[in-house]
């Protein structure tokens, strides 16, 4: 299985790009200024040179980082990289002051790229990718790319390659859809909604969903871009001048799930249901559908086996593509600072090869970053899962995470007016109005 189109080959003379909001929100900022070529000479040859190289990344990579870095040392038997890692809620907070810092690590997580990119914290990879011809689909890439005035998208430069790639979908349980005659997954929200009518009917919970804690931003964000597009939605939580979350889409998704959950489509209790809970009860049983992501794959196919299955949020229509939304597990970048560059970037490179990119499958739930054949897997809700990838990489539509577009917009906005929404207390076309006033106030605008 290969993944298709949108590939960019960073080939002599051509722009790259890049940005980064690994969990925490991408910031583009306003400012015209670049961050650093590489100081040392950009060479692929390492020779026999001993190189010690240090990394840092959240605590919840921890298993697949030391997985890639054994991986890599096999390799380069004269580099050795000692890891670091900080929990993971804390790795937004403290990711701008470790890239920054003068003994910064070789190669880090950059959890806001817009800011590291102003302050001239991080390195350019445009001439690693040249002289590795790197090939990085675009929808891996456009929110890792940022541009001379600072805006992320894909005209931008690359500054920073993703480890893993996490990914929303649409998990559902086969052996409830066999009692209401489904036996294989929706491939338009027609046929989503007809399923859940008829598990309705038939005494099944349609949709399991996690109003706690933002779970419902999942397939929220799907209904918003097919009703208004995958760009304007990237544009949006890429911070472009103009963009805007109070749109005719934004509304329209909000009067569809709004409607599931006066339905009866959606738990009684959604809104005191967090995300493991959620996991918890449709893995039971309860549910026929479950919008998550593949973060969960490997818990929901060691507890349901053969009756899990994965899928994309459909288009409105068959004929229209699925959407999914997608970003790094990890994004790597060089600091500025870092003092061994040319070593680091070897490291980089390392996690496009195919090698790297069964790690990934065989130590994680995320999908592979990189082209080329899609690594095999002997869980069958993991195939599942990289076909569904491969697809969305073909003809698909991807965006970033809404709830990424600002450090705050999803703690602070999202999750409580989400709940009012779910529990009929706001109106649905107020919804869109609300998230947007909250965007531009925390961005200053």
């Amino acid at each position: 299985m290969k993944i298709g189109t949108f590939i960019k080959r960073f080939a002599a003379g051509s722009l790259a790009v890049a940005c980064l909001a690994s969990v925490a929100a991408c910031g583009p900022g306003s400012s015209n200024s670049k961050s650093e070529a590489p100081a040392e000479e950009v060479s692929t040859d390492l020779g026999d040179e001993t190189y010690e190289l240090t990394l840092w990344d959240g605590a919840g990579l921890k298993a697949l980082d030391d997985a890639l870095i054994a991986g890599f040392q096999e390799k380069y038997p004269n580099i050795t990289i000692t890891a670091t890692y900080d929990p993971d809620n804390v790795t937004s907070q403290n990711g701008p002051r470790i890239i920054s810092s003068s003994d910064t690590p070789d190669i880090a997580r950059i959890t806001d790229i817009g800011s590291a990119v102003r302050g001239n914290h991080l390195t350019n990879l445009e001439e690693y990718a040249d002289a590795y011809g790197w090939e990085l689909p675009d929808a891996q890439t456009t929110i890792y790319r940022v541009d001379d005035e600072g805006q992320i998208g894909a005209d931008g430069d690359l500054y920073a390659v993703p480890s893993s790639l996490s990914m929303t979908g649409l998990f559902w349980n086969k052996d409830l859809g066999a009692k209401i005659g489904l036996t294989e997954a929706p491939k338009s929200m027609e046929e989503l909604e007809d399923a859940m009518a008829k598990a309705k009917d038939a005494g099944i919970l349609p949709m399991m969903l996690p109003g706690k804690d933002g779970g419902a931003s999942f397939i929220y964000q799907a209904l918003m871009v097919n009703a208004g597009g995958a760009d304007a939605v990237q544009s949006w939580i890429v911070q472009n001048d103009g963009a805007s979350f109070d749109t005719d889409a934004a509304k329209t998704a909000a009067e569809t799930l709004q409607s599931w959950a006066e339905a009866g489509c959606l738990p009684s209790d959604v809104n005191a249901v967090d995300a493991s809970t959620a996991l918890g009860r449709f893995t039971a049983g309860e549910g026929l559908f479950f919008p998550s992501g593949n973060w969960n794959v490997a818990s929901v196919s060691e507890a349901m086996g053969d009756a899990a299955g994965f899928t994309s949020y459909p288009g409105t229509t068959e004929s229209d593509p699925a959407t999914a939304a997608l970003n790094a597990g990890s994004a790597f970048g060089i600091p500025a600072n870092a003092k061994n560059k040319n070593a680091a970037a070897a490291f980089l490179d390392y996690l496009t090869t195919e090698e790297a990119r069964q790690i990934v499958i065989d130590n994680s739930g995320y999908a592979p970053a990189g082209d080329g054949e899609l690594p095999t897997s002997g869980d069958a809700l993991v195939t599942e899962m990289l076909t569904v990838y491969g697809d969305l990489m073909s003809d698909g539509a991807t965006t970033d995470f809404i709830n990424n577009a600002t450090a705050g917009i999803q703690s602070s906005t999202l999750i409580p007016n989400f709940q009012l929404l779910l529990d009929g207390s706001l109106d649905a076309a107020e919804f869109p109005g609300i998230v947007q006033s909250a965007y531009e106030e925390e961005l200053g605008k």
